[in-house]
């Protein structure tokens, strides 16, 4: 069995394969064939596709990474794909902006639609609601869902958001970056760390709601500012742990370790590119986002580090906005762009954004 993770994951799944198969034999990031697992990250793919032969299973954890259906890893997939006669594709979220993203998916699957034309796709399934019903209902029969509302032990989620007023220096610089000169991306990039940088400040108001035996996950979306987060929990005398994207694999285990298993160790601060996706975390019961990612379904994924089979407790999310910024446009385009995928995947729903907001400032 071929299983293609996130290369920071990969000892994260030999663990749980070894607990529920404990003589399995495990070979990590090469060719092996006498084990029968092998555990690869994406970037390696290109080393097995000769061996695709030899492979009776194919599993890729989070698939939603291979969306690029012209970047490399996604061509290694697919020709490894097409030698494999069964395979699975585990997602939390197979839409993250648009509706074409599932035809990789689709076609990595071996469902028929996913051999047509992408712009045949398009016109076929994309752009309204009619046309993503039509698409709904044709992968029905192929999508297995797992929805975490029907778990008996899962006490539920609930997502907060909280408002924050920016004082006078905040505001001006605010403003100031507003009218730069600056290329409208650079601008977005700019005003997306200072509004980062001043939730900070609240950071104090939220750990005293906390009650002594509550942990929390914060996800910041700049590095810079788990460093600041880190410095300001240790004035506080709040033990905490770090996870960025340059921290080794064997790193990230042992914060995550220390998280889940220290009482003493009540803080997780991580930028959720690096720490949002694939991860346990479920001794937090309280979640906190400083900025705001893209998409809802990076969103959800963090989310879920804590909301996931394990908790036993409630989860919080609290969302800072920032009063009068481009906290609320973004806001919105989430909420716009989870009603999208909502109406896409799910049969009861009735129902890009990162230039759409540039355009706003």
């Amino acid at each position: 069995m071929l299983v293609i993770v996130l290369n920071s994951l990969i000892i994260n799944w030999q663990r749980e394969i070894l607990m529920v198969f404990p003589q399995a034999q495990i070979a990590m990031q090469t060719f092996d064939e006498s084990a029968g697992w092998i555990i690869v990250n994406y970037e390696r793919l290109g080393d097995f596709v000769m061996h695709a032969n030899r492979f009776a299973v194919m599993v890729i954890d989070e698939a939603h990474r291979l969306k690029e259906p012209t970047a490399a890893w996604t061509r290694h997939g697919f020709d490894i794909a097409a030698q494999v006669q069964n395979r699975y594709l585990l997602t939390g979220t197979p839409v993250l902006n648009r509706e074409a993203e599932l035809h990789t998916l689709l076609r990595l699957s071996g469902h028929p639609i996913g051999q047509l034309p992408l712009n045949e796709f398009c016109e076929r399934f994309a752009g309204s609601p009619e046309f993503r019903k039509t698409l709904r209902d044709e992968i029905s029969d192929w999508m297995l869902r797992r929805r975490k509302d029907v778990l008996p032990n899962l006490k539920g989620k609930q997502r907060q958001t909280v408002p924050v007023i920016l004082s006078q220096v905040e505001r001006d610089e605010y403003n100031q970056i507003m009218r730069s000169d600056q290329h409208r991306f650079a601008r977005l990039g700019a005003l997306r760390q200072l509004l980062e940088r001043v939730k900070v400040r609240i950071l104090a108001d939220l750990m005293a709601e906390l009650d002594v035996d509550d942990k929390v996950i914060l996800f910041c979306e700049y590095q810079e500012s788990v460093a600041t987060l880190r410095e300001h929990c240790l004035k506080l005398g709040v033990g905490c742990v770090t996870l960025v994207g340059s921290d080794s694999p064997k790193k990230r285990q042992k914060a995550i370790d220390a998280f889940q298993q220290d009482p003493d160790c009540r803080v997780f601060i991580g930028t959720r590119s690096a720490a949002g996706t694939g991860y346990n975390l479920t001794a937090a019961n309280y979640v906190f986002f400083l900025g705001l990612p893209w998409t809802p379904g990076l969103q959800d994924q963090a989310e879920d580090r804590a909301y996931r089979n394990g908790q036993l407790r409630m989860v919080v999310v609290k969302i800072p906005l920032a009063e009068e910024t481009i906290d609320q446009q973004l806001w919105q385009m989430l909420m716009d762009k989870r009603a999208l995928a909502s109406d896409l995947i799910d049969p009861e729903a009735e129902a890009s954004s990162k230039k759409a907001l540039a355009e706003t400032i």
